[in-house]
């Protein structure tokens, strides 16, 4: 009778084993979400931080009119922030439908677009703070779930990608600004080859539409929400492998 319950208590733990070893197989999709996102904000608060110092050193576009003084408006520096974090990435702008760059848009305060304001290497540190980020979240996520080998490490790395597509998104769709002054208009279009006056203005010199500035919507996806994000977290989820890649390599040399 002994034997009985000793022999269904050992299915009962192989069972339970096996369930536990399958749940493991699983992508840690939670896990990866909660680092994917933490990595958006510290990233994201990195570049808003950067962009506020070089608002506050910047003087915007003025001119005279009529006798009169008239001083143009900075952009937003939430906005600026995005454009700058999508910057980092290589995606590229959009002014008036036109593809151009971010250098191109007057009074624009983002970090990464003024070299090395506010201060030295200050782009310098975007890029390192944005690339080191996910590296270290591809570290991290492999490390937390106890990735085994390089397969589930690199599959545990892809996790963190989720978030870095759903902002890219929003910070295309949000993150715009519309040029209402001549003087900013006129700018943009001296400065983006295919757009002309006529589109905006009339025969009189008055604005008739506005001028829009925004990131590419697929570029961001493409390349600030999957590309990038995940060839680094991919990275960083092998290093934390160590040794564990380099025997995989060496296996699969002797093997051929």
């Amino acid at each position: 009778m002994s034997d009985g319950k000793q022999l269904d208590y050992e299915e009962e733990s192989a069972g339970q084993q096996q369930i536990s070893r399958d749940a493991g197989s699983d992508l840690p999709l939670k896990e990866g979400a909660v680092f994917g996102i933490v990595g958006v904000v510290i990233t994201y608060l990195t570049h808003l931080y950067l962009t506020v110092a070089q608002a506050g050193q910047t003087t915007p576009v003025s001119y005279t009119d009529d006798g009169s003084t008239v001083v143009t408006d900075l952009v937003s520096s939430w906005v600026a922030a995005g454009w700058s974090f999508l910057g980092t990435f290589g995606v590229s702008f959009e002014a008036g439908g036109e593809r151009a760059a971010l250098g191109s848009a007057p009074n624009n305060v983002a970090a990464l677009a003024n070299g090395s304001a506010p201060f030295v290497l200050a782009d310098t540190i975007l890029f390192i703070v944005t690339v080191g980020t996910l590296v270290g979240l591809g570290y991290g996520v492999a490390r937390y779930t106890d990735a085994e080998g390089p397969v589930e490490a690199v599959k545990a790395g892809l996790t963190i990608v989720p978030p870095y597509i759903v902002f890219a998104a929003l910070a295309a769709f949000v993150m715009t600004h519309e040029y209402s002054d001549p003087q900013l208009i006129s700018s943009v279009v001296n400065s983006v080859a295919p757009l002309t006056g006529d589109t905006f203005f009339n025969n009189s010199g008055e604005v008739v539409s506005n001028l829009t500035f925004k990131p590419s919507l697929n570029e961001a996806i493409l390349f600030a929400g999957i590309i990038f994000p995940a060839l680094f977290a991919v990275l960083g989820a092998i290093i934390a492998q160590g040794e564990d890649v380099i025997d995989t390599a060496v296996a699969k040399v002797n093997e051929r």
